[in-house]
């Protein structure tokens, strides 16, 4: 996990030596997080009953985990709910024992950790963004101000378009953008968006669902041995 607060050191331009280029990637390269707080993404399967979601959530209040998000809706049999929690843990809680006692609750069917897991994760996000610079009230019309306006404008949409979001209303004095992707990317569009201006934003925190698996005849299955750690050549024959 990279360290969101890491600061960058400014690019060499024009670089024109070993050194510099080797400075350049040395100097910029992100560096793992050491803080104390760890991610966690869980799912669980509970019943479609009132109550259930204040039951789950009061459990992993009582262990003192912060909840990021929760995500919740129904799944294809209108009887069985889907919940995507997005924690944060302190070094040294007990994770292991608050799934225990989740899966033991009535309503619960099942817990499973994603953290580990190669999973798709999409958040998505719903941001309104101001027509005009910061500072800039809207009563001036001279033909600078304008300028400046539509520049504005025209960056904001630039950056939109490099995220592959896309504006899904525009008003007199505000735009709305829509954006979907990982939950470290829409944190970093908002981080890009607040020097522009930003009026409101909304977030409808992480889903995730395991990858796909690929199978080409028993290439998954050795794949998976050599995963866990077994010689595949020492194995007998077949």
């Amino acid at each position: 996990m990279l360290d969101p607060n890491y600061e960058y050191e400014r690019l060499r331009t024009n670089v024109t030596t070993p050194e510099d280029a080797v400075n350049n990637i040395l100097y910029n390269t992100p560096v793992k997080a050491k803080g104390p707080v760890q991610r966690r993404v869980i799912s669980a399967l509970v019943n479609n009953h009132p109550g259930v979601l204040v039951t789950v959530t009061g459990v992993l209040a009582a262990r003192g985990f912060n909840i990021n998000s929760l995500v919740v809706a129904t799944t294809e049999v209108p009887d069985l709910s889907r919940m995507t929690i997005t924690l944060s843990l302190k070094q040294g809680s007990n994770f292991s024992q608050a799934i225990k006692q989740l899966e033991g609750l009535v309503e619960v069917w099942a817990v499973l950790d994603y953290t580990d897991t190669q999973c798709l994760e999409r958040e998505l996000l719903l941001i309104k963004m101001a027509h005009h610079p910061p500072g800039d009230e809207g009563t001036v019309h001279s033909s600078e101000m304008k300028m400046l306006r539509h520049a504005h404008r025209a960056a904001i949409k630039n950056l939109a378009e490099v995220f592959k979001a896309e504006v899904i209303d525009v008003g007199s004095q505000d735009l709305t953008i829509q954006l979907c992707g990982k939950s470290s990317r829409i944190d970093n569009f908002i981080k890009l968006m607040k020097p522009f201006g930003i009026i409101e934003s909304s977030r409808s925190g992480a889903m995730s669902i395991p990858r796909s698996r690929i199978t080409i005849g028993d290439e998954e299955e050795e794949e998976q041995m050599q995963e866990d750690g077994v010689d595949v050549t020492m194995l007998p024959p077949g």
